[in-house]
């Protein structure tokens, strides 16, 4: 329990007290006003910190990239006239790293994921304005050597940057004074969770226990709290252990008084591979755990990638298309497409689109070898040496040009280009609660499981797994490496039939 020290403020002397007044009243150690205006100023330090640090980031990687479009543009050869272009193209990258995140606080600006595909990103922009209206003259192989340059360049300017702040952590400056609620080895593991060698931006002072649970290590129990952060100008604490909600709720209204942080450890509640949302229910804070997804903008950026590159694939692949159709009609009888539903995004059930490569009546069939499914009777159907696979539907699934048809769905937004394989509706029935995981994004032509083996994996679980790492660490650059291996794992037809 925390006790306040406000009962202590208006304590009658007796021994010292004027002959005039018997009960004079003795003033507090401290004026209110006081506790409130260094709150504010704490909060305004914090928020301007946060805002310096942004901006600073902005002006820096600003006059890198200027940098970098001056030098290459006088570099080339022909020079290319790139300084009428320069504040767009820089505004270009910063609205794109901004989109990725790459300016948020914590580790977000030392991710070279979202780095690499902030400067992705622009340079896509940048590529469009190069072919489409209002032309600008940048040639293919500029671009190219931007890409690579920004990128060199941005990452070298976040290490410095990082180099010189740890310079002034070790000397002191800047740091922030913490206090952390917990026994000794709850502190331990708080500090070497929290902390690494590039995140040095904070000074334990110490920590409190538990009333019940003293520790002569300790700068006391809980009941000192309100002292210690007046005492020893606290600007954060961390709350490594669980307390009950009386305790916990004087907790933060002693700390929101002084303007100090409080931050709550994940393990303090479990640690769930999730994300939490801040929220009020009533005049009850709350934090909704929701299962691991893509959050907007990322969203937004991944759907132009599909409209962008299946277009492109649509139309430069239509040849390829129109032979296929050809062959299929004049290998067995039947349609050339194949639909069959699906369970997309949230369980949302919708036609995919495949080049036949079964006979007509294979969905009759499949009751007859449901015992030869590869992946017993969970999550998927798959048949070594399938009966009902035609002699041109061998080619299609070993060159995996079956998927073809899929370009259309993802025009449709029911799929993407990568993302976990959708399965069939009568699949979704076999599933164990952490498998619809993988329901929480657009399913994928290609995905994690199809560059690590595809039909070698056997063990649903392990796909699954393999989903939910791509799905909590997404990225453009992800996208595009999973993307390149599946070119990779295609003509070599690994794990293919």
């Amino acid at each position: 329990m925390l006790h306040s020290q406000t009962s202590s403020f208006y304590a009658y002397e007796t021994a010292d007290a004027p002959a005039a007044s018997a009960a004079s009243v003795r003033m507090p150690p401290y004026d209110v006003r006081l506790r409130r205006e260094i709150t504010h100023r704490r909060l305004a330090v914090s928020l301007a910190r946060r805002s310096m640090r942004v901006l600073a980031l902005h002006v820096l990687d600003s006059a890198v990239l200027a940098a970098v479009l001056y030098a290459l543009s006088a570099a080339w050869q022909p020079p290319v006239p790139a300084q009428p272009f320069v504040p767009a193209v820089v505004a270009i990258f910063l609205l794109s790293l901004n989109a990725l995140s790459a300016y948020d606080s914590g580790d977000a600006r030392r991710d070279r994921k979202r780095l690499a595909s902030g400067v992705l990103l622009a340079v896509l922009i940048v590529a469009c304005l190069a072919v489409f209206p209002p032309y600008v003259p940048f040639p293919r192989e500029f671009v190219a050597a931007l890409a690579v340059a920004a990128f060199a360049s941005l990452a070298v300017g976040r290490k410095v940057v990082d180099l010189a702040v740890r310079q002034a952590y070790v000397r002191g400056i800047g740091l922030r004074r913490a206090v952390v609620i917990g026994s000794l080895d709850e502190v331990g593991r708080a500090i070497r969770e929290m902390r690494d060698d590039r995140n040095i931006d904070q000074y334990v002072v110490g920590h409190l226990t538990q009333d019940d649970r003293p520790d002569p290590a300790s700068l006391g129990t809980l009941s000192r709290l309100t002292r210690v952060l007046d005492e020893m100008n606290i600007q954060e604490l961390v709350l490594a252990t669980a307390l009950s909600s009386e305790t916990m709720s004087e907790l933060a209204v002693a700390c929101f008084d002084r303007g100090v942080a409080v931050y709550v450890l994940p393990s303090v509640v479990g640690n769930p591979d999730c994300w939490a949302e801040p929220l009020r229910l009533g005049d009850c804070p709350m934090l909704r755990l929701h299962p691991a997804r893509l959050q907007l903008p990322a969203l937004m950026i991944k759907r132009g990638v599909d409209v962008v590159l299946a277009t492109v694939a649509l139309v430069a692949l239509s040849p390829v298309i129109a032979l296929i159709a050809l062959a299929i009609l004049v290998d067995s009888p039947g349609p050339v497409f194949f639909r069959q539903e699906r369970v997309g995004l949230g369980g949302r059930i919708f036609l995919i689109w495949k080049f036949r490569s079964m006979t007509a009546d294979a969905h009759e069939r499949q009751g007859e070898l449901a015992h030869l499914n590869i992946y017993g009777n969970r999550g998927a159907f798959k048949l070594r040496d399938d009966p009902r696979v035609t002699r041109m539907g061998r080619f299609l699934r070993r060159t995996s040009l079956d998927e073809l048809p899929q370009l259309f769905n993802i025009l449709s937004g029911e799929m993407s280009l990568v993302g976990p394989r959708p399965c069939p509706p009568g699949d979704v029935d076999t599933y164990e609660p952490h498998h619809f995981d993988r329901l929480t994004v657009v399913p994928g032509l290609t995905g994690p499981w199809q560059v690590s083996g595809r039909n070698l994996i056997t063990d649903f679980d392990t796909i699954v797994q393999m989903e939910r790492a791509y799905i909590t660490g997404w990225s453009l650059l992800l996208d595009l490496q999973i993307m390149l291996r599946t070119v990779k794992v295609v003509l070599r037809g690994e794990g293919a039939y």
